[in-house]
């Protein structure tokens, strides 16, 4: 079998970039950005989605540079195999963070939301185990998924942007920046955690399959997202203006304004069970990352071990904390708020400077038209 065929498509790529973007900035994101900022909410997002776009194009550069190297051989040569586990094991501890935050994200979204008691188990179980099995086939079989839902979770998404769109009153977002705008930085900072989700292209370096004009592709694909993503923060408070603030669905709670004579006519059943499943795709995401830097930092040969440890412990962390989203929010506002600077904008940079000491890969030139 050609061994391209395993690899990774960068259209894979792009559809991975954008379910990790979006999934949890539209639930309880906008209502707890409109609790502390209000009106301006969007401008905030877009300033720390350009901090992660500046850190895409540090990823890529690096990934451009060395195309057929994986992060952790880069970093080996980089660094030396000491330093390499204890980056690895920084970013693990920051894959395995969004995992446990999606993880109870996904189960208080569908216990909200189907207006049930949700068993643990009943939830769990299937998860767990369809992750464990996907962790199995590695990064192509995740790309696969992708392949298949994500265009399913956009289109959900652009329903319930175009709904909100058609039903939004911009007057509600007048005057703009009331408060001044650096007034808002020590309070937009706290919610650092719901943002750096390119820095899963580690877990792809050396398994994309060269395309030309890719960068081209990507860049364009995100900057599109970014734009879309940042009008639907605002497009929220348009709608809902100060009853944002109860709306911790955004996603969902945007096709409640149409009016529909029955929940069957409701189109609001089908966004949920979208946004479901890209809560399972952006918990595979995740839990593939802590699976490749946990291997990386402890041990290689059991890969079953491996991935069954993680996912024990997202289990075990969500029971004992009864699945309480709003303690889980809390901890991301006042302690990994701070911690994943170091993993989303610290080390990237720190890696593209000191990556200058390696010499460009032989076979950069020939894969890539830029």
């Amino acid at each position: 079998m050609d061994k391209s065929n395993k690899l990774v498509t960068v259209r894979q790529l792009i559809f991975i970039f954008i379910v990790s973007m979006i999934t949890l900035k539209v639930l309880y994101l906008p209502s707890l950005l409109s609790k502390d900022i209000g009106r301006d909410a969007y401008l905030f997002v877009l300033l720390f989605l350009l901090f992660d776009f500046v850190v895409l194009i540090v990823l890529l550069t690096l990934f451009n540079k060395y195309p057929n190297m994986s992060f952790v051989e880069m970093l080996q040569k980089i660094f030396g195999k000491v330093i390499s586990k204890i980056i690895t094991f920084i970013f693990f501890v920051f894959f395995f963070a969004k995992c446990w935050a999606v993880f109870q994200s996904n189960f208080n979204y569908l216990n909200e939301n189907l207006y049930t008691n949700l068993n643990w188990i009943t939830f769990s179980l299937p998860i767990l185990i369809t992750v464990l099995y996907v962790s199995k086939f590695g990064v192509n079989a995740a790309a696969r998924l992708a392949e298949i839902f994500v265009p399913v979770v956009i289109a959900g998404f652009l329903l319930s942007f175009g709904v909100g769109l058609l039903k939004s009153d911009f007057a509600n977002l007048l005057p703009v920046l009331e408060n001044g705008f650096f007034s808002n930085i020590p309070t937009i900072f706290k919610y650092s955690f719901w943002f750096g989700d390119y820095v899963i292209f580690i877990v792809f370096f050396g398994n994309v399959k060269q395309e030309k004009k890719q960068n081209l592709k990507i860049l364009l694909s995100v900057i599109i997202s970014i734009f879309i993503l940042t009008i639907f923060i605002a497009i929220t408070y348009a709608v809902f203006n100060y009853n944002a603030v109860c709306h911790s669905n955004a996603i969902s709670d945007m096709l409640q304004i149409i009016h529909s004579a029955s929940d069957i006519g409701s189109f609001d059943w089908i966004l949920i069970l979208i946004w479901d499943i890209a809560l399972f795709l952006y918990f595979t995401f995740n839990a593939l990352g802590a699976f490749y830097c946990f291997r990386q930092t402890f041990f290689k040969k059991n890969q079953i071990l491996a991935i069954s440890i993680i996912l024990l412990a997202v289990f075990v962390l969500s029971l004992l904390s009864n699945f309480d989203i709003y303690s889980g929010i809390l901890f991301a506002q006042n302690v990994m708020c701070y911690f994943v600077v170091v993993p989303q904008y610290l080390l990237p940079i720190l890696i593209f400077i000191f990556s200058f000491k390696l010499k460009r890969s032989k076979n950069a030139e020939i894969y890539l038209e830029k």
